[in-house]
């Protein structure tokens, strides 16, 4: 397994704590990471043209599967917006390198922030919406990445952030309530993931690669409510939500020019977790942010055999 990524990748380990659930689960997969902060598509392309760098290395060998996560809010930003025509066509490049080295593409959707987003209010004014955006814009990654015949598929990520959201208001609770279910899936910036918001995402792709119920899987000692997070993951995944996985299809076929966040995390604590930067782009190449993520402006909008079975799989056609 391949992830490439930003610092909503690297600041929880998602490669490590997924990696975690496959073995827990009794695969035995491998996983590498390729995230620096603020990275975007377009970056990661440019990184995998680059003579000898780590990106370029990972694409010279197998893979079963590479994992896509974007920066946080090009992929909502509105159609023909510079950024995301570019992020489009990035996503589009990304596609065929993991498709030549017969590895699937997943895209992983990010979730709002949690109180939408301060650099653009307009188009980001609370989480609902964000997310909303999001959910369209990596909706439209994976059409663009399948229209050459082959398959890419979506860990929607974003709508179990959402679907906890959704479980406050029904509650009676708000879910913005410090500490709350909802609240406590980000750390203090509201934007990155907390230790339980990236054990809520590594559910998620589990169980969108797997097809398989990621309830009773093990989880740190400090996420209390682990098996409320894995019921969650298994409710959007399992039920569909208007998602394509790769397991459906088997069982079928028998088979920015934008502006700097200055509110964000520092730079300091993504390095500190961060353990995969050999091959980094040069500082010339990386978004300015303090928060790692790349963030932007944009104007506003005119069983057992199964999970075996599937690091088997290379890619095919749809």
């Amino acid at each position: 397994m391949l992830f490439l990524g930003n610092s909503y990748t690297f600041m929880g380990n998602l490669d490590e704590v997924t990696l975690a659930l496959f073995i827990a689960a009794g695969g035995e997969p491998t996983s590498e990471r390729l995230a620096q902060p603020g990275m975007r598509f377009i970056e990661h392309v440019a990184e995998i043209e680059r003579d000898g760098s780590a990106w370029q290395l990972a694409f010279q060998s197998p893979q079963d599967w590479v994992f896509l996560q974007e920066q946080s809010q090009i992929p909502g930003f509105p159609d023909g917006q510079t950024d995301l025509v570019q992020s489009q066509a990035a996503a589009v490049s990304l596609d065929s390198s993991a498709a030549a080295i017969g590895a699937q593409t997943m895209f992983v959707m990010t979730w709002g922030r949690r109180e939408g987003d301060s650099q653009n209010p307009e188009l980001y004014p609370d989480f609902l919406t964000m997310q909303a955006e999001l959910a369209e814009g990596y909706s439209a990654y994976v059409e663009l990445a399948s229209a050459d015949g082959t398959q890419a598929w979506l860990a929607p990520a974003g709508l179990a952030w959402q679907r906890v959201y959704q479980d406050q208001l029904d509650a009676g609770a708000d879910p913005l309530t410090v500490g709350g279910p909802f609240h406590s899936l980000y750390i203090e910036d509201g934007s990155h993931p907390s230790e339980r918001g990236t054990y809520l995402t590594a559910l998620v792709i589990y169980t969108s690669v797997t097809g398989l119920s990621p309830v009773g899987l093990p989880a740190p000692a400090s996420i209390t409510d682990a098996a409320y997070l894995q019921s969650v993951a298994a409710e959007v995944v399992l039920s569909g939500e208007g998602v394509d996985y790769p397991w459906e299809t088997d069982e079928d076929t028998g088979g920015d020019s934008g502006g700097v966040d200055d509110t964000a995390a520092d730079d300091t604590d993504a390095t500190d977790t961060e353990t995969t930067d050999t091959g980094a782009p040069s500082d010339s190449e990386t978004p300015t942010d303090s928060g790692g993520c790349g963030c932007a402006q944009a104007p506003a909008p005119a069983g057992l055999w199964m999970l075996l079975a599937v690091f088997g799989l290379r890619r095919r056609a749809a």
